[in-house]
């Protein structure tokens, strides 16, 4: 079963957010923001992608955000690993319950 297809009767899923920044701050080029979307659908079949101007360490990095309605954390987080490597970055964002964690990759 992949990590979204879960029973709607159970009251409503947990919400996870993954902030993923672009190689060099820069705008993401197509065919990286082509990469995560499709490492993200062979985990997840419903997502949202947002384009996002994030900051880390003081400077602008172009950044997606992916919101997920899952209870499979443990998917969540090997997807933020699997685009960590992706993507060559040191950590990707993944916040839940209103908590933040960085995830390294594989």
């Amino acid at each position: 079963m992949r990590g979204d297809q879960q029973a709607e009767t159970t009251g409503g899923l947990t919400v996870h957010a993954l902030f993923v920044g672009s190689r060099d701050g820069k705008a993401f080029p197509d065919a990286d923001k082509q990469a995560v979307i499709e490492a993200t659908t062979a985990a997840f079949s419903s997502f949202t992608v947002m384009d996002a101007d994030g900051y880390f360490q003081g400077r602008s990095v172009a950044t997606i955000v992916i919101k997920l309605g899952t209870d499979d954390t443990e998917a969540v987080i090997s997807l933020a690993r699997r685009l960590g490597a992706l993507l060559a970055q040191q950590s990707v964002g993944h916040e839940t319950g209103g908590r933040f964690y960085s995830i390294a990759p594989d």
